[in-house]
């Protein structure tokens, strides 16, 4: 599998509302609600310029998930947290016709590389709908564990959800100079 992770920028405005418009009603349970004009290249424009604000500002880490030239979905580390905490929160979404390949499950381990390695991050968290076992089977998959189920906690598809809320540590820093 030819997969690579690369962090946003306005060059792929053009991409990601492609791949939005493509998965739109896959998607629409566990988004937002969203205006038309979010899935053309112009409202992804936008939406990229306030994504790379976010990512400067060092609150967050977007990225397109890609299949060889192929973009296929989106994860971000959002609400980077510094200070005593070192922790941010993680979501994705692969399309459709890509799922159950793993390609989700790459494209976290490979982002929690980054979170953990790259951006020093000690703690990761994911919210998941109770009634989307192949995305807590993806963070499970990744070392992640289940804390608990937040009650009514997501506004999505009409109606509120409730959501396993799950973590994942960074691996123990071994001391071999002791």
């Amino acid at each position: 599998m030819d997969l690579e992770i690369r962090p946003i920028g306005l060059t792929m405005a053009t991409d990601l509302a492609a791949v939005y418009q493509e998965n739109r009603d896959f998607l629409q349970p566990y988004e937002p609600v969203r205006a038309d004009a979010f899935f053309t290249a112009g409202g992804q424009r936008d939406n990229i310029r306030t994504m790379v604000t976010a990512m400067r500002a060092g609150d967050r880490w977007p990225a397109m998930i890609y299949l060889g030239d192929r973009p296929c979905g989106f994860i971000t580390l959002n609400t980077i947290l510094r200070g005593a905490l070192q922790s941010a929160r993680v979501g994705y979404w692969v399309a459709e016709k890509d799922g159950g390949r793993g390609v989700a499950t790459r494209a976290l381990g490979i982002v929690l590389d980054v979170a953990f390695c790259e951006l020093g991050l000690h703690r990761i968290e994911a919210s998941v709908r109770v009634d989307n076992p192949r995305s807590k089977r993806v963070l499970e998959k990744n070392g992640f564990s289940t804390i608990g189920i937040a009650r009514r906690h997501v506004f999505l598809d009409g109606a509120w959800r409730d959501e396993y809320l799950m973590e994942r540590h960074a691996p123990p820093i071994r001391n071999y100079g002791q």
